[in-house]
């Protein structure tokens, strides 16, 4: 009967922990979505539009690595899509096959865009 009652106490205390952790971590999270503001800069590309990829941003990353080069999942507002336009935006890596024609580059949302001021 002792142990019926040990065992019982140690799921329910081990449940209890867990939810107040998960709780926090979700309050953590939603902190560190309102306090990273920072966007990545890229540059618009047509340079692959001659095998059927419309535009690509290409992301610098760091030194040594090769560049990122992201694929919209939509069409960019005209006014962002000018060949070698630096523009400052937020993305989303999809998985979802590459458009038909862009070989190289990942799909991405990009949202948030915006010119450099």
């Amino acid at each position: 009967m002792r142990t019926l009652i040990y065992i019982t106490a140690i799921i329910v205390a081990f449940s209890i922990s867990c939810k107040t952790k998960k709780a926090s971590t979700d309050a953590n999270n939603s902190s560190n979505q309102t306090t990273q503001s920072s966007k990545t800069a890229g540059t618009v590309s047509h340079q692959y539009s001659s095998s059927g990829c419309a535009v690509v941003i290409i992301v610098k990353t760091e030194e040594g690595q090769d560049p990122l080069t992201l694929i919209p999942a939509g069409p960019i507002p005209s006014e962002f899509d000018k060949d070698g336009l630096l523009i400052y935006f937020n993305y989303r890596l999809l998985k979802m096959p590459n458009p038909a024609g862009c070989t190289i580059g990942i799909p991405a949302e990009i949202t948030d865009i915006s010119k450099k001021k």
